[in-house]
């Protein structure tokens, strides 16, 4: 299995619009086209703490996860995604309509 994986800062007046558009056009996007499961995580802030290096939240930070099979499905989802106009829509959004910055990406490959 191979998750992908992209946090990225959003201002905090575009948030609630964002996780509007991440159930609304995201999850269904990514779903039918080969993405098995995609989530969005958001910070959590919590009284306590349970390491001495727990980071506080930085609450306009949230982070994207899709999974895929292996790397072949998601490799073929990303050349489509390339030449898929709605995709390109999508993207733009990203920095258009939320102005996001501060974006990492990684992708991971499940060991266990």
């Amino acid at each position: 299995m191979i998750m992908v994986q992209w946090s990225c800062d959003v201002p905090q007046e575009k948030v609630e619009g964002f996780l509007r558009f991440a159930k609304e056009r995201l999850k269904p996007f990514f779903e039918s086209r080969g993405c098995r499961r995609y989530e969005l995580f958001t910070p959590m802030d919590s009284p306590k703490r349970y390491f001495s290096y727990q980071e506080t939240p930085d609450t306009n930070r949230y982070t994207e996860q899709m999974v895929f099979d292996d790397v072949d499905d998601w490799d073929s989802f990303f050349e489509s995604a390339e030449e898929d106009p709605e995709a390109r829509e999508i993207l733009a959004s990203y920095e258009r309509e939320f102005n996001v910055t501060s974006c990492a990406f990684m992708i991971l490959n499940e060991e266990i």
